[in-house]
């Protein structure tokens, strides 16, 4: 539970964005590569989402790091885990590439980081109002039911003749999606979340 104390506190802002860039650059690499074909194709892709990040970040650094640092920590913080859930669920999105399901599950996905956005100060509510933090406990639900029902679904697909890779990308796909849920309280700014405390 977080008070307006610690809300308040104030902070350096502690500058990341060369770590934001490489861990990114890391994972992007991976959403490339798997599964196999067209690595420069989706590689151009994902270096324009990640320039946009970068692009972004910067101008959030020099309007907010010296005197509103906490906000530009906390928007850091969402751009870090928007980044890292897209690139988790591009692989599972280039798996269905060139078939039929392809437009739904890239539909599905913008879906998703939308839907994300419309919740999140419901989400953020639940971690900083004190009669809301009761919910907080089906968080690791949620996470455990997805890690299960991944597991599940890679063990399934090894005794077809899907591709080696598909389990794994349709895994990091559902983990994706619930670290997009997780990164977007951080866009809220200190007014409102001051006001969800009390609501």
């Amino acid at each position: 539970m977080i008070s307006k104390q610690d809300i308040n506190k104030p902070v350096k802002a502690d500058n990341l964005i060369v770590f934001t860039f490489f861990l990114h650059l890391l994972l992007l690499l991976v959403a490339s590569s798997v599964p196999e074909g067209s690595f420069f194709f989706w590689m151009t892709i994902n270096l324009t989402v990640e320039a946009f990040i970068m692009f972004r970040l910067l101008l959030l650094w020099r309007r907010y790091s010296k005197h509103e640092p906490r906000r530009y920590n906390s928007l850091q913080l969402y751009w870090i885990l928007t980044g890292l859930s897209i690139f988790a669920m591009m692989p599972f999105v280039r798996a269905t590439y060139g078939s039929v399901a392809f437009w739904p599950f890239l539909f599905g996905t913008v879906f998703l980081f939308l839907l994300s956005h419309l919740w999140k100060e419901k989400i953020a509510s639940v971690f900083v109002n004190p009669r809301k933090t009761k919910h907080l406990i089906k968080w690791p639900k949620a996470l455990a039911i997805i890690v299960i029902i991944g597991l599940v679904i890679m063990t399934v697909l090894r005794f077809t003749p899907a591709h080696p890779n598909l389990g794994h990308s349709i895994f990091i796909y559902m983990i994706g999606g619930f670290m997009g849920f997780c990164a977007t309280p951080f866009s809220l700014d200190q007014e409102r979340i001051e006001k969800l405390m009390d609501e």
